[in-house]
């Protein structure tokens, strides 16, 4: 395996150029009614896996300081807990129902980059919400999340790199299905 691309500049031009390969990936495999869900999952968990392990995130940082995080009521109070903070001064200074509720979420910080990002360090990294501790996340129902795996490709050296060793492999994964 050829080491990963991590500059971000170079992530954001390679996913642009990209763009088209990767819808047709997913193409390919919404229309695949051969291909099972779970043996499509293991094979991106494969493919990922050694990607993940290669890129250290605390020296990019890219989704802490560009996407919306969304938390639940639990995020909220394992946050006020582990940073001794009052639940409802957490929900006041930090978290934006409202905007949450309009794509049915129950919160989200209110801050991008997020405020308690510092450097490229999670201030309350051992508090974060579930979706900071999944992400990214390409399994489970790949084949159905891909169209927003592939949007999040231009921001996350992890998704572009796994995104470009699928696309390389999804004739064969294809083929197989069919055997």
């Amino acid at each position: 395996m050829n080491p990963p691309i991590t500059d971000l500049d170079q992530i954001r031009a390679l996913a642009a150029q990209q763009h088209d390969a990767f819808e047709v990936m997913r193409y390919m495999l919404e229309a695949d009614d051969d291909l099972d869900d779970a043996q499509l999952d293991a094979w991106v968990e494969a493919v990922a896996k050694p990607i993940a392990a290669a890129i250290d995130c605390t020296r990019c940082a890219n989704c802490c300081r560009s996407l919306d995080v969304y938390l639940t009521e639990t995020d909220a109070q394992r946050l006020a807990e582990g940073v001794h903070i009052p639940l409802d001064h957490i929900m006041t200074r930090y978290i934006d129902r409202d905007s949450a509720a309009e794509v049915e979420e129950w919160g989200k910080f209110r801050a991008r980059p997020c405020a308690f990002l510092d450097d490229k360090l999670c201030s309350v990294y051992a508090h974060r919400p579930e979706s900071c501790r999944m992400y990214p996340a390409f399994t489970p129902d790949f084949r159905w999340t891909l169209a927003d795996t592939i949007e999040g490709a231009s921001l996350c050296p992890i998704i572009y790199n796994v995104l470009a060793a699928l696309v390389n492999q999804v004739d064969e994964i294809v083929k197989s299905s069919l055997s």
